[in-house]
């Protein structure tokens, strides 16, 4: 806030806790009461989001919900600063309100693949009161209230989960703003009419027709392909990935997948690519190799933001979040090899990631079950989320050159003066580093080619059936 208050404030359930937990909040005040007062106003302000979303369902009357310039409503988790200010200003003084939703962690840069063009993408208010939740104030306050923040980000993506898999009158309208704010194309999606879903979570893990998304050679076992509409990045090794992107100091093989064990599967220096999915897209994953599941396991955690801003800070977002590991027995091939000749068989992780207000990913197949390349693998319910795949050093992975040098901050793509000029002159982009140089996301599509894979045979582990089939 813009001035220190003389008291600490007095929660509501004061008088019912230990006289301990009453001096604990006494000392946290006291290292800086202006910082803690304002991640306590954070927490409030992230409960407040989650709670617009529930008024909106729920038939509450009109003067609880939000509307943009044309009067139609949005959901409030995806308002824009203009559109959210009406509540923020409610819990915020005007100058503190600028800083926090107006310059600070307002958004990303993206290149359009199909272009080349340099996007800009605004984060939504959800993800920068998480972000504000993790960052804002000097370590010791953050410290203090690690475990009150990690609690709140885990028991409101629950609630955001279980809100958004109600039923009722209201599911019908919000899911026709939701495509209106985002201009979503309904073209590709099999259900068209939003009075064919249920509840929110339902279009949001909505299928699209067969074929929308055809796999880049589907028969070359040697391709790989994106799993999903996305913003992706692609790295040869993790020292690689942490020097241009993931700077948290745990993200490593054996930490992501749970089990030094399974790691060792994959070699010394295996090969990852990362889709982060945006509230936007098409929320479903697809294979990008023809395979076998082997085994899927779910890795209890946190649910901290996957935007690329949290990402590039020094904050385990990728190991510490909730995910399912599923390991595919890949059929991979060399791009010189003959039709009939063998391929090799190794195993490829996918591991599905949930994030802030994701509660919950759904698998299409089982353990056991043959996917081929581009199938349908699963979904994210609500929010952003993530996927990382890895490849084994075996696979002797060639990631596409235009995705290999956006990743390192070589490629930055081209600037449109109409683009730039909507941004603020104060709002900070990205991570501002002086030291580091960081990667940028390329937007692309599920099934088109981003690799290629040039396997060293092993006698024992090389099949003899087609190219493309498993």
């Amino acid at each position: 806030m813009s001035s220190a208050t003389k008291s600490r404030p007095v929660l509501k359930d004061e008088t019912t806790k230990p006289a301990i937990v009453r001096a604990w909040r006494d000392v946290k005040w006291k290292i800086q009461p202006n910082t803690y007062n304002m991640r306590t106003l954070l927490m409030t302000a992230m409960r407040k989001a989650v709670d617009e979303s529930e008024d909106s369902v729920g038939g509450w009357e009109a003067s609880h919900r939000e509307f943009r310039n044309d009067n139609s409503f949005v959901i409030v988790n995806e308002h824009d600063r203009i559109e959210a200010q009406g509540w923020l200003t409610d819990l915020f003084d005007e100058e503190t309100y600028e800083k926090l939703f107006a310059n600070e962690h307002f958004g990303n840069f993206v290149i359009i693949r199909a272009t080349g063009i340099k996007d800009f993408e605004e984060m939504p208010i959800y993800a920068r009161i998480g972000m504000h939740l993790l960052f804002y104030g000097p370590v010791q306050i953050r410290f203090l209230k690690w475990n009150f923040v990690r609690n709140l980000l885990k028991s409101q993506s629950i609630r955001q989960g279980t809100i958004y898999d109600q039923e009722g009158p209201d599911v019908v309208k919000r899911i026709a703003d939701f495509i209106k704010t985002y201009e979503i194309d309904m073209s590709d999606v099999l259900v068209k009419d939003p009075k064919g879903y249920k509840t929110f979570n339902e279009f949001f893990s909505r299928k699209l027709k067969p074929g929308a998304r055809k796999p880049a050679a589907p028969n070359d076992s040697s391709i790989i392909v994106s799993a999903a509409d996305c913003r992706l990045n692609v790295f040869p090794n993790f020292t690689v990935a942490r020097q241009f992107w993931v700077k948290g100091k745990k993200f490593t093989l054996p930490e992501l997948l749970g089990s030094e064990v399974l790691a060792r599967r994959f070699g010394n220096s295996p090969s990852l690519a990362i889709f982060r999915l945006a509230p936007q897209d098409y929320h479903r994953f697809h294979s990008p190799v023809t395979a076998t599941i082997e085994s899927i396991t779910t890795l209890p955690g946190d649910y901290y933001t996957v935007n690329p801003q949290a990402v590039n800070q020094p904050l385990d977002v990728f190991t510490a979040n909730r995910r399912d590991v599923c390991i595919l027995n890949a059929s991979l091939s060399n791009p010189t090899s003959a039709p009939n000749a063998p391929f090799q068989t190794l195993p490829v992780a996918f591991v599905a990631i949930g994030a802030l207000l994701v509660g919950s990913v759904g698998w299409s197949f089982k353990v056991g079950e043959q996917v081929k390349k581009g199938d349908d693998l699963g979904w994210f319910q609500y929010g952003g989320s993530t996927v990382v795949c890895i490849f084994p050093e075996q696979a002797n992975v060639t990631w596409d050159e235009d995705l290999t040098k956006a990743s390192t901050g070589e490629w930055q793509g081209k600037e449109v003066p109409e683009i730039m000029a909507k941004i603020p002159p104060n709002a900070i982009i990205g991570t501002a580093s002086a030291t580091d140089t960081f990667g940028i996301e390329v937007l692309v599509r599920t099934g088109e080619k981003i690799g290629v894979c040039a396997p060293v045979f092993d006698a024992q582990s090389t099949s003899t059936p087609k190219r493309g089939q498993a």
